[in-house]
C-alpha cells in the first residue's frame, strides 16, 4: 500500500495550530508559525531557527521540539 507522503498546505496549518496549542501562544505568532513552515519547508525551517523574528520564549520552545525532532531523524526512531 503506497501513501502519499506530499506535504499539503492543510498539514502545515495543523502543525502549526499543534505548536501553538502545545506552546498557549497567541494566534499571531502561530500565523507567523504557519507562514514561515509554508515558505520554508518544516526540514529548513527548524534548521534555521535563528534566522526568523521570534521571541526568545517562542524561540526555546520551537528549539525543544527542533531537538526532539533531530534526536527522532538520528535514531532512526529505534530504541
Amino acid at each position: 500500500m503506497n501513501k502519499d507522503k506530499t506535504i499539503k498546505k492543510e498539514d502545515y496549518e495543523r502543525a502549526s495550530l499543534l505548536l501553538g496549542k502545545l506552546f498557549e501562544i497567541e494566534s499571531d505568532v502561530t500565523d507567523q508559525i504557519n507562514t514561515c513552515i509554508q515558505y520554508h519547508g518544516v526540514e529548513s525551517f527548524f534548521k534555521n531557527l535563528e534566522t526568523f523574528d521570534f521571541s526568545l520564549d517562542i524561540f526555546e520552545k520551537l528549539n525543544a521540539v527542533r531537538m526532539v525532532l533531530n534526536g527522532i531523524m538520528e535514531g532512526g526512531g529505534r530504541k
